[in-house]
């Protein structure tokens, strides 16, 4: 009886939308189910309705939630099971990071199903994020480390997309989409849609761009209209070759991924064999630790701004949407800016008070700065 009077309030909280009535069908419903609308959500390309794929880094951490809560009923899950997952991730060794993008997806999944109609789930699943002010990742090119790469093992279609990537500091995606169709002679125009933030933008071509381009034309395919390509073919997946590229270059190395040292961190690199010097096994995906191909965007940020253009102007060039975010990636924020920063308000007040005090020297009935109130408030006193 108890129960059957829960129901009819639940209902009466329906009809007077103060709360809306789970069903026992919706109370069936498995975070599985949750996670599948997510992917139809992000498919549809959200607000504004532009299709999109999951990169193969958030397939991995959707599969790992799957893998947790997948069968879990949504009225079972709670901040509990929230916390055992992130224990065990922590066990596994996973970075915050890499813990906050899985559990944001669940956090997603849930916020979803809130807004759905009708609700699946009464309230979203509150999550709170692990600190990651220790994950910025800082890496950069100099020129003579790019020009290294490019003239080392890089396969020939992915040295002019290094190159490009390099002078504009596009993002890897936008560059491998650019058609020869958004090409205007003195401007590629890129379409909201090859871009992160859905907003079309213009890349101006500068006389070494347009060389770039020469020799992609020269490696044109017919049947092909993609700047960027592998004998005609998109690229889909480049990482082992720059990894392969960036190891010969001295700019990364390969770890064995199961053998750690007691901090945590990966030291051990597999011999001329390939064998892992403690395990004695050959890894048959080694852990790589080196320089991005992202790390041209970081460059191109630095540089931009280091030659001394403006933010705005930097920001025009690289595409980013916040002056945040594009500072973070310039490297304004590094211990060695912070101390040119300091230097340069300090050279600046010596300036103004060297300055200050020849100007009291050509003019000396002038009280300095400071003089003047004192002597009025002693008269005032006298009085």
């Amino acid at each position: 009886m108890g129960c059957l009077k829960k129901r009819i309030r639940d209902v009466a909280n329906e009809r007077d939308a103060i709360r809306p009535f789970l069903g026992p069908a919706q109370e069936r419903i498995s975070v599985n189910e949750l996670l599948d609308d997510l992917v139809a959500q992000y498919r549809l390309g959200g607000k504004k309705r532009i299709p999109r794929e999951m990169e193969p880094g958030m397939r991995s951490n959707l599969r790992s939630v799957r893998d947790y809560f997948g069968e879990k009923r949504v009225a079972t899950v709670t901040k509990r099971h929230v916390d055992e997952f992130i224990s065990r991730l922590k066990v596994e060794r996973k970075s915050n990071a890499t813990v906050n993008r899985r559990t944001q997806l669940l956090s997603q999944a849930f916020k979803i199903a809130v807004n759905a109609d009708p609700p699946k789930v009464l309230r979203p699943l509150a999550i709170t994020k692990l600190d990651e002010s220790d994950n910025l990742r800082k890496g950069k090119f100099t020129e003579q480390e790019a020009q290294l790469v490019f003239s080392r093992s890089l396969p020939d279609y992915l040295v002019d997309v290094g190159r490009f990537a390099y002078e504009v500091g596009s993002r890897r995606k936008e560059l491998l989409n650019l058609r020869w169709s958004y090409d205007k002679g003195d401007a590629i125009e890129v379409p909201r849609e090859d871009t992160k933030t859905r907003k079309p933008r213009t890349i101006a071509l500068t006389p070494e761009l347009k060389t770039i381009l020469a020799w992609r034309r020269a490696a044109q395919v017919a049947g092909c209209d993609l700047i960027f390509h592998h004998d005609g073919h998109p690229i889909v997946d480049y990482r082992k070759a720059w990894h392969s590229a960036c190891v010969v270059s001295g700019l990364g190395k390969f770890y064995c991924p199961k053998c750690r040292g007691e901090a945590g961190q990966y030291i051990f690199v597999p011999d001329a064999t390939r064998k892992c010097p403690k395990c004695g096994e050959k890894p048959e995906r080694p852990k790589y630790i080196g320089r991005l191909f992202h790390d041209f965007r970081r460059s191109a940020a630095y540089e931009l701004w280091k030659a001394g253009s403006t933010v705005e102007e930097c920001m025009e060039v690289t595409g980013h949407r916040t002056e945040a975010m594009f500072k973070r990636y310039a490297d304004h924020f590094s211990d060695e800016e912070r101390r040119r920063i300091q230097q340069k308000a300090q050279e600046r007040r010596h300036e103004w008070g060297q300055a200050e005090r020849e100007r009291a020297a050509h003019a000396p009935d002038t009280p300095s700065v400071g003089e003047g109130a004192p002597q009025e408030r002693d008269s005032e006193r006298v009085q």
